[in-house]
């Protein structure tokens, strides 16, 4: 009981942390100040990603945008990892500092972005049902990545390890996410989806700094007791 209130009074010293899971619609009220404060940032991020895709697509029409998409995307990707994790923890981002702190991770987000492809799709072959086991335990990989300057097989292993035991929480997220894009059924909804898309895009940074933080601390090694001196003759 003890470890489990140390627990929450760590998550709850950061701004965007519950102490407690509030569930997937609750988690709303942490990942809207969270995106709000690096708003600008985010935007920029996502516009980079939308038109270097259009622009690979155009320029290279017989082929080669995919490899585009995935260079590009996984500078952006590790740079809204970031992103997100800074406004979770209360801090700002400015785009220049997004990119610039994102690079140095830029080639081993590309080979995580390849591994978990990989073992989505591996998954998928599979007769389809192992996906859903697989999909949300990769989830949170890059965020691993780059806050804990981890190696490819390392952010991937940190991710599985822990998102054990919490997949309802993404796929409650994920249907959150779909119950927003169902809003664009109508005209007058489509503004109101984009809205609280942008303002629930923060949501797995608030998962994943719930998660980090509820690990359990290691145990302290006890420190060997010193072995009696000899005695002098």
């Amino acid at each position: 009981m003890a470890d489990q209130t140390s627990t929450n009074t760590q998550a709850a010293a950061l701004p965007g942390v519950p102490s407690s899971w509030p569930g997937a619609f609750g988690a709303y009220k942490h990942s809207k100040p969270a995106v709000k404060l690096n708003l600008v940032t985010l935007v920029v991020l996502w516009l980079v990603t939308i038109l270097a895709g259009g622009l690979a697509e155009s320029v290279f029409q017989n082929g080669g945008s995919s490899l585009i998409n995935l260079i590009v995307g996984a500078l952006t990707s590790a740079a809204l990892a970031l992103t997100f994790i800074a406004g979770v923890r209360g801090q700002r981002l400015a785009i220049g500092e997004a990119f610039s702190k994102a690079f140095p991770f830029w080639l081993r987000a590309i080979g995580l972005d390849i591994l978990v492809g990989l073992s989505l799709l591996a998954s998928l072959l599979l007769l389809v049902i192992p996906f859903f086991f697989v999909f949300p335990r990769l989830i949170l990989a890059t965020y691993f990545l780059v806050d804990k300057n981890l190696g490819v097989i390392d952010a991937y292993k940190a991710s599985w390890n822990a998102t054990k035991g919490n997949t309802g929480k993404i796929w409650g997220i994920i249907g959150v996410h779909f119950l927003i894009v169902l809003l664009m059924i109508t005209i007058i909804g489509i503004p109101f989806a984009i809205y609280f898309f942008i303002m629930y895009s923060g949501v797995f940074g608030v998962l994943y700094e719930f998660l980090n933080k509820a690990q359990p601390a290691s145990a302290p090694v006890p420190a060997k007791s010193a072995a009696p001196a000899a005695p002098v003759v």
